[in-house]
């Protein structure tokens, strides 16, 4: 069975010019994402622009990205939706096609947290891959405590958690206290990885265009060498924040990714704006100040 922890790379899904999902596009993000030494790949989250994307377009991407997944390296398929059938479907979806396993938050605008439990029960009691839960207040309006998120955790068999409600170190400190065997990844871009792995966290999932940086922290302080770590966080920190700016931090992401080259165009969909010219010279001002030149071949970091 996959290890769900390390470095895990979240995909956009990437589109022509033509506005059509990118095939070719997609299956050099998995031999990049292969070359850049991530643990694995997510797909069809927020980032991957999911809820933009029609049913076809959805079985496009697991199609594609299985295909050139297969083998190679284990991935995730966000399968959350409003209701339980439509994530048991997308879950079987996902299992059939050989998915590591399925990410899945709680359905949008939930008014009472008290029937989570429930939710996970119907949509992905009985899934016969693994189930990350995340918690994604942002994309869903729904702030789960620590006693919601371990009763879903409970109701869907699962021991690993995405979590993204801010701050996150605090959080990932307060549910390791309760269960300490749970295995939490940090999300948000990326942006608190060091404070979130000195609370206990057992890496990231998230689509920051260099996820090897996080690797890399990630590793330096697996290894002990929490000096290093802190360096290297401190280092890229000013990327690290300007790429995840909320609303114009995707269209971002994807430029950084298409002058790497792995994306042949940095177009978004729905209300996603694209970068300004002058936040295209700020791009260009914080990329050279912290010594990034984009490229698909993967930094070499200590």
């Amino acid at each position: 069975m996959t290890t769900l922890a390390g470095t895990w790379y979240i995909s956009p899904t990437p589109f022509t010019e033509a506005g059509e999902v990118d095939r070719e596009s997609l299956r050099r993000i998995v031999d990049a994402a292969i070359g850049w030494g991530v643990d694995g790949i997510t797909i069809l989250g927020v980032m991957g622009e999911v809820a933009d994307l029609t049913a076809t377009e959805r079985d496009t991407v697991l199609t594609t990205v299985s295909q050139a997944a297969a083998g190679r390296i284990p991935f995730a398929v966000g399968c959350s939706a409003p209701a339980p059938a439509v994530v048991r479907a997308n879950a079987a979806r996902a299992a059939d096609s050989g998915a590591a396993a399925v990410m899945v938050a709680a359905p949008a605008l939930l008014k009472d947290t008290d029937q989570i439990a429930a939710f996970y029960r119907s949509a992905v009691g009985d899934c016969p891959i693994p189930v990350i839960v995340q918690d994604e207040p942002a994309a869903t309006g729904v702030t789960l405590p620590v006693s919601a998120l371990l009763a879903a955790l409970d109701a869907a068999g699962s021991t690993v958690v995405k979590l993204e409600d801010p701050p996150t170190p605090p959080k990932i400190g307060r549910l390791l206290a309760q269960r300490p065997d749970l295995t939490v990844f940090g999300g948000l871009g990326g942006v608190s990885v060091y404070s979130e792995l000195r609370r206990g966290a057992a890496g990231t999932m998230t689509g920051f265009a260099y996820p090897e940086i996080l690797k890399a922290i990630r590793v330096a302080f697996e290894n002990g060498d929490s000096a290093l770590a802190a360096r290297l966080n401190d280092r890229f920190l000013p990327y690290l924040v300007f790429e995840g700016q909320v609303r114009v931090g995707l269209s971002i992401r994807k430029e950084v990714l298409r002058r790497r080259g792995v994306l042949a165009t940095a177009r978004t969909r729905a209300l996603n704006p694209l970068p300004d010219p002058a936040t295209l010279a700020e791009l260009d001002d914080v990329l050279a100040r912290v010594g990034l030149t984009p490229a698909i071949a993967p930094l070499e970091l200590p």
